[in-house]
């Protein structure tokens, strides 16, 4: 798996991340450094901290042997992850009911905590997905890292002069990546064997 590849799945797990930051900047009376600097950090440390884990998860002994096993048989486990969770996101935007916006003053850390822990869960299992095709970690983190950063960063602003009103779109939109990504990894598999 390239490069693009990481890129286009870091940004589908990445919109999870932007619908919630979209909301929160559509609540916020101003945009503050500070609270910025709050928001980037709380998730992006959870979306890496959990991709980390995941792809830890494969290197147990007993995991790392089904990993081995799994490049062998057509990367079918990474497939079927970046699949069910690009359904996942998007049954999940379907369902979401449209958000209320009033104004708050306070940036509650243990409500962003709370959430960064929810939509984290997501690269948890991209993490696995990742070790099974024994990707190398460094630039998995890194490109899940900035790409988190850059997208509250756009969420919140967006939020802040638009409102909610693509919220549902945009985790539509990341499960679509996800389901593209696996869809790749397909392709991939059956016409080069990789």
């Amino acid at each position: 798996m390239g490069f693009v590849e990481i890129l286009i799945i870091s940004t589908g797990l990445s919109m999870d991340v932007f619908a919630y930051a979209l909301s929160k900047g559509a609540v916020m009376p101003e945009i503050k450094k500070q609270n910025m600097i709050k928001l980037c950090g709380i998730f992006t440390t959870w979306q890496v901290i959990s991709m980390l884990l995941g792809n830890m998860l494969t290197s147990i002994p007993a995991i790392a042997s089904l990993a081995e096993d799994a490049a062998k048989r057509s990367n079918g486990f990474s497939i079927v992850i970046f699949l069910g969770l690009g359904i996942y996101m998007i049954v999940k935007a379907t369902r979401e009911k449209p958000t209320e916006e009033r104004k708050e003053e306070l940036v509650d850390t243990k409500q962003i905590i709370i959430w960064a822990c929810i939509t984290s869960l997501d690269s948890f299992l991209a993490g696995i997905g990742f070790g099974f095709l024994q990707i190398d970690f460094f630039v998995m983190i890194l490109v899940i890292g900035i790409v988190t950063c850059a997208f509250v960063l756009l969420g919140v602003s967006i939020g802040y002069w638009m409102g909610c009103q693509f919220k549902r779109k945009a985790v539509s939109i990341g499960g679509c990546i996800l389901l593209f990504g696996g869809v790749e990894l397909i392709i991939r598999t059956i016409y080069y064997g990789c």
